[in-house]
């Protein structure tokens, strides 16, 4: 009935068009069917009581394009209007079989299938000459005026166009259909019920559901966490109340089919009505699941990065691929003496002794990484206050994914103190060298059965032989008197070393000489004996001029008398002190004749053992002094060095010793040891000595399979604490925190301070549950400190990181990565707490 309706108006249209009236004087013309309102018509035609002209009626149906046929019996043709005329054959004459065969077919189907021409309507494809055509088939029966016939009314109704425009539609639909199948995001269409209407392909397989399972169903009761549905129903009403002026994007967390969670990210569209009011949601959708966790990954990467290249100890600059300075870290504004500020507006040429050398610097750099090399040297560099330094440098280039150059990361270590120790360090050794090779005692070093291993240049002067003559043969052939070895190696296999003993030697030559030698085994870490080594003396001169030397004896009193220098003559047989001089007496604090009645035992202050390791690494280390301790009359212990020799008195070999006090000297060599090593504001050791002393814990453990556990604390809002007392409270806060620690630590545990707030500890023989419960304890009692600032008590907590050693290893810093990491899941678990690894 609405197509039919359709036609009645398209007709009621036209007539009015012409100015016709269709309406009779009874009321409204029935114009429910059209051919109701043809047979309207044709009855006020024949009727002369109607206003309208007998031609009225044919100029409308003339003026319709819809093809429109009145058949009699026999589907004979009793009118028709222009259109149906367009649509028959020229020779058809009244007969609708030969004008439109098509139609004549059509209509007897539907006779014999409905029992006569009666109303309906139907669809109609056909071929007219090679082209498809679609029409809408409208037959009503009505009685003939004035006979007992039965007419026929046909409309015929071209849909064609009208049938391509819906083909078109549908492959556009089927198109649109197939790329939201295949596009990779996710494409959802919702009404203001949150009901799905539309869920793709992609949708589908990401959540896990069939296209069935979820269309139709409640977005937010089906995929959104509970969590977060308030949410997400608070913004879907806030757009459907038309709060939102435009699109916009939001992220939220969807529930697959199978219970997983995805992260997606949203661009919405708000779908409205023709009056502008919303009536939906279209968004497109993609899983940035793992996207955030990489980022998320990235960002706490680039936090443990930053807090490293904070914390190191060596300079690090960044540099952009012109040599400008990019960045500093702290290390690098104490070395340089200026702020990161200053130092991003400083020239990298201004660190450089001069013009030369930047440029000479910037070589070496090029030229390494033109071999794809690091560049690493060492190279004179200067301070803000002029000062010249020695640095190791070692830049890297910082490449991306294109092998495109993005900048220069330039290390730079300090090496002052580590110069200064090899110039220490070589003097020495040039200082033994020069006394080794300048020396007038022959020195003679043998291995256990007495092969000679090396001698000094004294040596081949007073036997006669060169060291080629000597290395490699034994001992033998320079004793005279074959008892004399023999007596020799008993004492040293009894006593370990003999002194002063005389012995007859034959030069190369054949000259017989005297010699008075001292020797002694020596030993390995474990003390087993590996080699035999001595220093002797050509006394046949000597011996001889022993009457004049004790004729001289009274000038060389008055020069030990007179010499400012503390000098001690000691019988070395029995340890007593023969003689001492004032300096001596002033020195030790007693008189000369109590002096003269003591041993040297009475004023050492080291063991045998301790001295015997003394004289054993003077030897090892090639010195020809011992560093021993003192004590004098007022029970001070003073540090010496002791330079001794054998001398011969009155036909009496004693051991003549001029000694320094160099108590003041290895103070400072201790100190400087000691802030080397230890953390200047807490007392910890630091991160140079914590890593060291942790690397020896660590590979202890690992030989002997004993368990080791690594503590990381931190001070939880220690910015907030500088920040709000300042930074001596803050001070205060990490000396109380240090000092806490090392009183609940064991002796034995390794404490140091690795920058910052950031503290360390190694326990050794310790298992991550014993560690668990040390951390525990120390947590409490930290949390107990309370620190004084001006009318305030500060407190502060920490949080704890633990690890475990694993057999797998390889460095202590490998241990102390995974207790970082445990520490900061401590802190992000909400601070003041302990995590594991």
């Amino acid at each position: 009935m609405v197509y039919e309706k359709k036609l009645a108006d398209r007709i009621r249209l036209q007539a009015e068009r012409l100015g016709l009236s269709l309406h009779g004087e009874g009321g409204d013309a029935p114009w429910l069917t059209l051919a109701g309102i043809v047979a309207e018509e044709m009855r006020k035609q024949l009727s002369p009581e109607m206003p309208i002209a007998s031609d009225s009626f044919p100029a409308v149906l003339d003026s319709l394009t819809l093809a429109v046929f009145l058949l009699g019996p026999d589907a004979t043709i009793v009118t028709r209007n222009q259109a149906a005329a367009a649509l028959c054959a020229d020779d058809g004459g009244s007969s609708l079989a030969r004008a439109i065969p098509w139609l004549h077919e059509a209509l007897e189907a539907s006779s014999r299938e409905n029992g006569g021409y009666r109303e309906c309507r139907f669809d109609l494809p056909t071929i007219i000459g090679d082209t498809e055509r679609f029409f809408s088939i409208t037959v009503s029966s009505h009685p003939a005026f004035f006979t007992d016939d039965v007419l026929t009314l046909v409309v015929v109704d071209d849909v064609t166009s009208t049938v391509e425009r819906e083909r078109q539609l549908m492959k556009d639909h089927n198109q649109a259909t197939n790329y939201l199948d295949v596009v990779g995001s996710i494409v959802l269409a919702m009404d203001v019920s949150c009901s799905v209407l539309l869920l793709n392909q992609t949708g589908c397989d990401t959540l896990g559901y069939e296209s069935w399972e979820i269309i139709g169903q409640s977005w937010i009761d089906l995929v959104v966490p509970p969590e977060e549905r308030d949410q997400i129903k608070d913004y879907f009403y806030s757009i459907m109340a038309d709060n939102m002026d435009t699109d916009d994007i939001r992220t939220n967390t969807v529930i697959t089919k199978d219970g997983r969670r995805l992260l997606i990210e949203w661009n919405n569209r708000i779908l409205r009505n023709e009056g502008g009011l919303p009536v939906g949601i279209l968004a497109s959708g993609a899983d940035v699941t793992e996207r955030r966790k990489i980022e998320h990954a990235l960002a706490e990467k680039e936090i443990w990065l930053r807090s490293s290249f904070v914390a190191l100890n060596e300079a690090v600059l960044i540099l952009t691929p012109e040599r400008k300075i990019m960045d500093a870290n702290p290390a690098a504004e104490a070395m340089f003496q200026l702020s990161n500020e200053e130092l991003r507006h400083t020239s990298v040429e201004d660190l450089h002794v001069n013009q030369e050398a930047s440029e000479r610097y910037h070589k070496l750099t090029v030229d390494a990484f033109e071999r794809n090399e690091k560049a690493e040297f060492e190279f004179d560099l200067r301070r803000h206050n002029g000062e010249i330094f020695p640095a190791e440098n070692s830049l890297s280039l910082i490449i991306n994914d294109y092998g495109e150059p993005l900048g220069v990361v330039n290390v730079i270590r300090d090496i002052s103190s580590r110069k200064e120790q090899e110039t220490i360090l070589r003097k020495s050794e040039e200082k033994f060298r020069r006394i080794f090779e300048s020396m007038r005692e022959g020195f003679v070093v043998t291995d256990m059965d007495g092969v000679i291993q090396m001698i000094n240049p004294a040596t081949s002067v007073l036997l006669g032989y060169s060291s080629e003559e000597m290395i490699g043969e034994s001992v033998a052939m320079l004793y005279s008197n074959p008892d004399e070895r023999r007596d020799l190696r008993h004492q040293l296999a009894t006593r370990g070393a003999v002194t002063g003993m005389q012995l007859s030697a034959t030069t190369k030559d054949g000259t017989p000489i005297t010699v008075e030698a001292n020797a002694h085994v020596v030993r390995d870490d474990d003390g087993n004996p590996i080699a035999m080594e001595g220093t002797f003396r050509d006394i046949t001169a000597r011996l001889e001029a022993d009457k004049v030397l004790r004729e001289r004896e009274k000038q060389y009193r008055a020069f030990f008398e007179n010499n400012h220098a503390i000098m001690l003559l000691e019988n070395p047989r029995t340890g007593r002190i023969v003689d001492a001089n004032p300096a001596a007496s002033e020195f030790y604090g007693y008189t000369v004749e109590e002096m003269r009645a003591m041993r040297m035992e009475q004023i050492s202050a080291l063991s045998p053992e301790e001295i015997y390791q003394e004289m054993f690494s003077a030897r090892k280390e090639n010195r020809v002094y011992f560093i021993f301790k003192h004590i004098l009359a007022n029970g001070e212990i003073r540090d010496v060095e002791v330079y001794s020799g054998p001398i011969m008195v009155q036909g009496n070999q004693l051991l003549y010793s001029v000694i320094h006090d160099v108590t003041e000297r290895i103070r400072l060599q201790r100190e400087m040891k000691r802030m080397a090593t230890t953390d200047s504001l807490t007392g910890a050791s630091n991160r140079h000595q914590f890593f060291q002393l942790g690397e020896k814990e660590l590979e202890r453990a690992l030989r002997y399979g004993r368990p080791l556990t690594v503590l990381m604390l931190d001070i939880d809002y220690f910015k907030s604490i500088n920040d709000t007392y300042g930074h001596k409270v803050g001070d205060d806060v990490l000396r109380a925190l240090a000092a806490a620690t090392k009183e609940t630590l064991r002796q034995s545990d390794i404490f140091g301070r690795l920058g910052g707030e950031e503290f360390a500890a190694v326990l050794p023989e310790t298992s991550k549950e014993t560690g668990t419960e040390v951390a525990e304890r120390l947590r409490d009692r930290l949390a107990s400190i309370r620190v004084q600032a001006k009318e305030e008590t500060v407190s502060f907590t920490v949080s704890i990181g633990i690890s475990t050693a694993d057999e797998g290893d390889m460095s202590i810093g490998t241990v102390l990565n995974r207790a970082d990491e445990a520490l900061y899941r401590a802190k992000r678990g909400g601070r003041n707490r302990i995590a594991g690894n």
